[in-house]
């Protein structure tokens, strides 16, 4: 955790409580960030599980006239801030907004009260990061947690290039650049200006109740998916799919596909491990919450899940170099088995726990 009155680029310095936390996911650690400065320091993993939030997600997308695959371990997107709220006594709103004018004046609303607020940003649009021109994600959150006053932000967000563990850093940013980032219209997921309002008058520590009620959410989500691209089933049809991928994309697609799976599962905001690394550690508090021994062997197996996720996305990190694409698709398709094996008997044991 850094300190949280040192100077930032001259006399911007963050607010009293909002240090540049070191962490994982860029959602729960921007709502660990707002759950300190508020008084009740909880752990991004969780915040994470309080919010059913590890999941998996098979997705075939079109831009233009290049096909993308998504392949995400987050689950329970929409109903994940409401879900977290509920299990601790925190109301959540997103507030969104067509007007860039309005979007700013409750923002600077608040920062004048020297209150913290957690945003949504087009990635491809905010200067501390350094992506291709025409790279865009709006699905992007920090923290604004210091103002000057006049026409810059200081921000509180994460080091994008660091696997894991990320480090917690500041950034100033205009009132202009803010604006375009968390106005932009372009796709995946534009913000649409979004702020996370949270009320924590009523704020209180999970119960086992809770804490059995999200896991039994998760378990439900993985084992017993709407559709076939989602949970257990999504990671089989994973391993299946991508067999096809040297058939369905040509030499260029292939490749970006393929290093996306590495940014995917091990560095883009995962935790490492597609998620299963963070949610084996929450399972490991709830352990001791709930007084069960036995979600010790489960968090165990998630880890291992987590593990063998690695692996996979590592396969994929030098791709744009890479002759042995075939060789390594295969052995990802037999490891994204293994996993779906592995997940499938723990998740049925969770079931039977809790």
């Amino acid at each position: 955790m850094t300190g949280a009155r040192s100077t930032i680029q001259g006399e911007l310095v963050p607010f009293e409580h909002c240090p540049a936390m070191d962490g994982y996911h860029c959602q729960t650690n921007s709502l660990a960030k707002m759950f300190l400065f508020h008084g009740h320091p909880v752990s991004e993993d969780m915040l994470l599980g309080l919010g059913a939030g590890m999941g998996f997600l098979y997705w075939k997308m079109k831009f233009g006239s290049s096909s993308y695959v998504f392949v995400g371990g987050r689950c329970n997107t929409k109903g994940f801030f409401k879900d977290l709220g509920k299990r601790a006594g925190v109301r959540t709103q997103l507030v969104t907004t067509s007007s860039a004018k309005k979007a700013e004046a409750e923002l600077l609303g608040i920062l004048t009260e020297k209150k913290p607020a957690m945003l949504f940003g087009d990635m491809g649009l905010l200067p501390w990061f350094e992506f291709p021109a025409d790279y865009h994600f709006g699905g992007h959150t920090f923290v604004a947690c210091g103002y000057d006053g006049k026409d810059t932000v200081l921000a509180s967000d994460m080091d994008a290039k660091a696997s894991r563990l990320k480090k917690g850093l500041y950034h100033s940013i205009s009132l202009g650049q803010l604006g375009k980032a968390r106005g932009s219209p372009f796709k995946p997921f534009p913000p649409k200006n979004a702020r996370l309002d949270l009320d924590f008058s009523r704020f209180r520590r999970p119960s086992a109740h809770d804490l059995r009620a999200a896991i039994k959410q998760t378990v439900q989500a993985q084992l017993h998916p709407p559709i076939k691209n989602v949970g257990v089933k999504g990671i089989r049809l994973a391993a299946h799919e991508i067999l096809r991928w040297p058939r369905m994309f040509d030499d260029h697609e292939l490749r970006m596909n393929l290093f996306s799976l590495y940014v995917f599962i091990e560095i883009g905001g995962t935790g490492g491990g597609c998620f299963r690394i963070m949610y084996s550690r929450f399972l490991d508090e709830a352990t001791a919450l709930i007084g069960d021994k036995r979600l010790e062997d489960s968090a165990k197996r998630i880890h291992r899940a987590g593990e063998i996720f690695s692996r996979i996305g590592k396969l994929f990190k030098n791709t744009e170099k890479a002759v042995d694409l075939n060789t390594r698709i295969v052995e990802a398709s037999r490891l994204l088995g293994e996993v779906a094996d592995l997940e499938e008997h723990v998740y049925n044991d969770l079931s039977e726990h809790v």
